[in-house]
C-alpha cells in the first residue's frame, strides 16, 4: 500500500488548467479602525522608502516583506481619499487599487479595489488588504496596510514579485461620503513611479567613521550630439590605511536627469600606473570614450567596481563584503569614470558634473568583493529583427571561462540587467553538470527607464554556465536594430556584485558570424588586404551579389520573415563564440573560443502551487479521483494497485475534457 497524493502523481496538464478557473478567495479582513494615538504602528517605518511624487513630496511609501506578506504605510498631505495602485502598465486597467481615507469623526477605512477600463473603479469582490492603522495628522492622511504576496485572487489582484513595479498614486481633496463611493474622475493628482517592491533598497545607515568619495567628468559641456560616451580617468584620495567601499549612490545634477543615461567606473592597470595615468588626472581632460581621440592608456581601464543605470537607487553591499581600494590592497589605484549622455533633441550647452558617491570604510569587512560582467558582447553583430513583439538574445558565460574559478567558487549576491529601448524582460539562468538550478533572477516586466542593482544569492562553481537572456519587443522597428552603445542599439548584459574577488573580470559571448550568415541566408565574399576597402560583401545568393552586408541588413533582411525565425534559433540553440578575460585585459582566458550550448538534462520549473488546491488539500485531491473514477477512500489512503496508469490516464482526460466537472 502506498499513499497516493498531487506529489506522487504530477498532475501538471489538470493544475495548469485548474488555475484558469478556480478563485480561491482568502476570507476578508477585519478592518480595524484606530483613533490618532491609538497604536504605536504610526512610528512604523519598514524597511524601505520612496518619495513617490518627485519633488512635490507629497506622497511617500513605506514598505517591508516577509515571507507571506508585504507590509505598506502610505503618507500623503491631503485630507481626501488615498489610492495606491500596484501595476505592471502605466495604467490602473488591471492593476490592484487600494483606497483608503479617515472619516471626519476618526475613523480609517481602507478596500481593495481593481479597474476593468482604467477610468472607473469597482470593489473586490475579495477583500484581501488588512488594514492596521490609519489617521489624519497636520492634514496628512497616513494608511498603514497589509496583504499577501499572493491572494489568490485571480481576477483582481496582482501577485508581488522581483519584477518591476509601476506604483500608481493618487488622492483627492475630498472624502468619499457616506455610501463610500469612490469616483476616480475627482482625483486630484496622480502619478506614478517605477519600484522593486519584492525588495527594495534599504534605508541608509552611514557608519561615523564613512568617507565619501564622489567622482564626476570634472564639469563638462555636451556637445550637439544625440549619444555621447565621455570618459575621465580619477585617482583615489590618499587613505592612511585599507578601505573597503560599500555602497554608491548617485549624484545627478539637478536639470540633467534627463541627459544621464547610465554611469560605470572602472579599475585601471598597468606595470607603472603613477606614469601611465597620473597625467590624465593632472590634464583633468576627458575624451570621448572609444574613439580615435581616446588615448590607448584609457584601454587599460576594463573591470567595472561600481555600475548605475537609468532610474536606478542607491545601493549597499552586504555587511559581509567590500570592494577593497588601492593597487596594494588587491584594488586599483586609478579608475576610468564613464558617462553615457542622451541628448535626442541636441539641446546647445548643457553643462554637467553628475557623479557618483561612493562610500568607503576603514573597518573592513570579512570578504573581498568584485564585479564579474556576463551576457551578450557588445557587438554590431547582435541582430534583433524589426516587428517582433518577443524576440530573444542570448549570452553565455561557459564552462571554459568559469573553469578558472578557485575551487569553492564564488558567491553572487547582486546585479544589474542591462538593455536598451527594446528590452522587455530579463533572465539570467544557471546550469551545472547538464542540470538547471533554482534562476538566480528574472524580470519580466524590465523596463529601460528603471535600471538599479537588483539583489540575488547564489553561488557560481567552476564548470558552472550561466545564461542571460533577454527579450525584446521590436513591432515599432521597421528596421534591424543592432548591437551598440547607442540607446537605439541594443544589449544585453548582467553586472554582478560576487565575492571573494577573483580575476575573471568579463565572461560574454556572441554568434559567429558563420552562423549569422546561415541564418540571413547569404555567403561573403573572402576578404583580401586588396579587398578589404570594399568592406563585407554579398558572394551569393546571385540577384543580391556586391551588395554590402550593411545595405542587405538594411534593404532587404527586414522583408524576410523567415530569416527572423532562423536567427531566433541561431541565437537558442546554435554554437557561440566566447570572450572571457581578467581586469585591465591583462589574462586573455577566451578570445573567439567556439563552444555549443549546454545540454541540460534536467531542466528548471519554478511550478507555484500556493493557489493549486490539489498541493494543500490530499483529501480533495483523493476525492477527485473517487468522484471520476469510483475508486473506495479506503482511510485516505489509495492502492496503487487499483490505480494503475488507465486509471491516472482516464482522470488526466477527463479533467482536461471537463475542467469545472473535475471540482
Amino acid at each position: 500500500m502506498m499513499k497516493l497524493t498531487c506529489s506522487t502523481v504530477f498532475l501538471l496538464s489538470v493544475s495548469s488548467l485548474v488555475d484558469s478557473v478556480i478563485n480561491i478567495k482568502t476570507l476578508p479582513p477585519d478592518l480595524r479602525r484606530f483613533s490618532p494615538g491609538a497604536s504605536s504602528a504610526s512610528q512604523w517605518k519598514g524597511d524601505h522608502y520612496a518619495i513617490l511624487d518627485g519633488d512635490r513630496g507629497k506622497v511617500s511609501l513605506s514598505w517591508s516583506v516577509d515571507k507571506e506578506f508585504i507590509n505598506f504605510k502610505v503618507e500623503c498631505m491631503s485630507t481626501g481619499w488615498v489610492a495606491l495602485a500596484l501595476s505592471h502598465t502605466k495604467s490602473i486597467k488591471g492593476a490592484d487599487l487600494f483606497i483608503g481615507w479617515v472619516t471626519p469623526n476618526g475613523h480609517a477605512v481602507l478596500k481593495d479595489f481593481h479597474s476593468v477600463d482604467g477610468r472607473s473603479v469597482r470593489e473586490d469582490s475579495s477583500q484581501d488588504v488588512e488594514l492596521i492603522y490609519g489617521e489624519e495628522v497636520e492634514r496628512t492622511t497616513i494608511l498603514r496596510f497589509r496583504r499577501k504576496l499572493e491572494t489568490c485572487d485571480l481576477d483582481d489582484d496582482v501577485r508581488v514579485t522581483n519584477d518591476t513595479f509601476r506604483v500608481i498614486w493618487a488622492y483627492s481633496e475630498v472624502d468619499p461620503g457616506e455610501e463610500e463611493v469612490v469616483v476616480w474622475r475627482e482625483l486630484h493628482r496622480a502619478g506614478g513611479r517605477l519600484l522593486h517592491l519584492y525588495q527594495g533598497e534599504p534605508r541608509e545607515a552611514l557608519e561615523t567613521s564613512m568617507k565619501k568619495w564622489v567622482v564626476t567628468s570634472n564639469q563638462m559641456t555636451l556637445p550637439q550630439k544625440e549619444t555621447l560616451y565621455w570618459c575621465t580617468i580619477v585617482k583615489l584620495p590618499a587613505l592612511a590605511q585599507k578601505h573597503h567601499m560599500v555602497g554608491y549612490k548617485p549624484k545627478i545634477q539637478t536639470g540633467n536627469e534627463r541627459f544621464v543615461h547610465h554611469m560605470m567606473l572602472y579599475e585601471c592597470h598597468d606595470s607603472s600606473p603613477d606614469q601611465t595615468f597620473s597625467k590624465h588626472v593632472d590634464s583633468m581632460a576627458g575624451y570621448e570614450c572609444y574613439t580615435p581621440n581616446m588615448p590607448d592608456d584609457f584601454l587599460k581601464c576594463r573591470g567595472i567596481v561600481a555600475a548605475w543605470g537609468l532610474g536606478g537607487e542607491p545601493f549597499s553591499f552586504p555587511e559581509g563584503a567590500g570592494y577593497p581600494l588601492g593597487e596594494e590592497h588587491g584594488g586599483a589605484t586609478y579608475y576610468m569614470f564613464e558617462v553615457h549622455y542622451e541628448n535626442p533633441g541636441l539641446h546647445p550647452n548643457i553643462a554637467d558634473n553628475s557623479g557618483l558617491e561612493l562610500l568607503l570604510t576603514p573597518h573592513l569587512r570579512a570578504e573581498d568583493s568584485s564585479m564579474l560582467t556576463v551576457g551578450h558582447d557588445v557587438s554590431t553583430l547582435h541582430l534583433v529583427p524589426p516587428g517582433q513583439p518577443s524576440f530573444t538574445s542570448v549570452g553565455h558565460c561557459p564552462a571554459q571561462c568559469t573553469s578558472t574559478l578557485p575551487e569553492n567558487g564564488i558567491r553572487v549576491f547582486a546585479g544589474l540587467p542591462h538593455t536598451h529601448l527594446l528590452g522587455i524582460r530579463v533572465k539570467l539562468r544557471h546550469i551545472r553538470n547538464g542540470a538547471e538550478l533554482p534562476t538566480p533572477f528574472q524580470d519580466n516586466y524590465y523596463d529601460f527607464n528603471y535600471q538599479t542593482m537588483r539583489h540575488m544569492e547564489f553561488n557560481l562553481l567552476p564548470g558552472d554556465h550561466l545564461i542571460t537572456e533577454c527579450v525584446y519587443d521590436s513591432t515599432e522597428r521597421t528596421g534591424y536594430t543592432r548591437g551598440g552603445i547607442r540607446a537605439e542599439d541594443e544589449m544585453c548584459m548582467m553586472f554582478l556584485h560576487y565575492y571573494p574577488a577573483v580575476n575573471l573580470a568579463q565572461c560574454v559571448s556572441k554568434l559567429p558570424l558563420k552562423n549569422l550568415l546561415l541564418a540571413m541566408g547569404v555567403s561573403l565574399w573572402p576578404v583580401t588586404p586588396d579587398t578589404r576597402h570594399l568592406g563585407l560583401r554579398i558572394q551569393s545568393p546571385d540577384k543580391y551579389q556586391n551588395l554590402t552586408l550593411s545595405d542587405y541588413l538594411s534593404a532587404v533582411l527586414p522583408g524576410d520573415l523567415d530569416a527572423a525565425k532562423r536567427l531566433q534559433e541561431a541565437n537558442l540553440h546554435h554554437s557561440q563564440v566566447a570572450e572571457c578575460y581578467d581586469f585591465g585585459r591583462r589574462n586573455v582566458i577566451a578570445d573567439g573560443t567556439e563552444f555549443s550550448s549546454p545540454k541540460i538534462h534536467t531542466p528548471y520549473y519554478n511550478i507555484d502551487e500556493t493557489c493549486n488546491p490539489y498541493a494543500k488539500d490530499d483529501k480533495l485531491f483523493l476525492e477527485t479521483f473517487q468522484k471520476h473514477l469510483n475508486l473506495p477512500l479506503g482511510g485516505g489512503e489509495v492502492s496503487l494497485s487499483k490505480v494503475n496508469s488507465a486509471h491516472v490516464l482516464l482522470l488526466l482526460v477527463s479533467c482536461l475534457c471537463h475542467v469545472s466537472q473535475c471540482l
